[in-house]
């Protein structure tokens, strides 16, 4: 159990803007909880402290500057979604004598046969919570996961805890599980208006098809008419040399 020893400054405001302000100044600014009461408003130094706040942590020892000091337990971290440096600490305050619900880290020990047989190792969750006295509470606790073969998990029941823990975790709560590689292969469907290979050239032969055919159509129809026309004057002629021979 390590138990980060840490100087605190009280801050007067809260809020976005005094916490920004508060940022460019080198200073991150925490908040210690104690049951129902309105959190302690504090700040520590970016420089000097904001390595040693990591999600591993459990425990800190609050320096107060004007005097006193106070074993928080760690509640959240916030980061800075591009550089993750640390913004923001909730503590909240233990008592060494009563026990206390902690988020404790996994250590993951060996490579899982699965993944020698070519699968995949997929974490769902790097922690679990527990419930112990702060005076008992790891840095750490390990988990074998040499045995894990392909298509088998481990939940957070199948986590060993040391003596005086409890699991409050979910017991179904997976933890690791190993997969196999599959290839995705999904039929490409054209958008509407979109061309598909091979279609533009199947369209315009029977565009072309089409055209030749109303063409040849449209002689036939030509050479139809120039026939008629010929037979109506033939007609025509022999009708009045027979009725001048009349």
């Amino acid at each position: 159990m390590a138990i980060l020893k840490l100087t605190a400054v009280p801050r007067e405001h809260s809020g976005s803007h005094s916490s920004q302000k508060l940022r460019k100044e080198g200073y991150i600014p925490v908040s210690l909880y104690s049951g129902g009461e309105p959190p302690t408003l504090l700040s520590i130094e970016q420089n000097k402290w904001g390595k040693h706040i990591t999600e591993h942590l459990n425990l800190v020892n609050i320096q107060f500057e004007a005097g006193g000091e106070q074993v928080a337990a760690v509640r959240e971290i916030q980061r800075d979604p591009l550089s993750q440096d640390v913004i923001h600490v909730d503590f909240f305050k233990v008592r060494m004598d009563q026990e206390t619900e902690f988020h404790v880290a996994i250590r993951f020990d060996g490579i899982p046969q699965g993944v020698k047989d070519g699968g995949v190792r997929t974490v769902t969750s790097e922690f679990i919570q527990v419930e112990c006295l702060p005076t008992i509470v790891p840095d750490e606790i390990p988990l074998d996961i040499s045995g894990l073969e392909i298509g088998h998990a481990l939940n957070a029941r199948d986590v060993i805890l040391p003596a005086g823990l409890k699991l409050v975790s979910d017991p179904d709560l997976t933890i690791i599980s190993i997969t196999t590689v599959r290839a995705v292969i999904e039929e490409v469907k054209p958008v509407e208006g979109e061309v598909v290979e091979g279609a533009e050239g199947a369209e315009g032969d029977e565009t072309k098809a089409k055209a030749k055919g109303d063409e040849g159509d449209t002689k036939k129809a030509g050479g139809d008419q120039k026939k008629s026309s010929g037979d109506d004057k033939k007609k025509s002629g022999g009708d009045d040399k027979k009725s001048k021979g009349k």
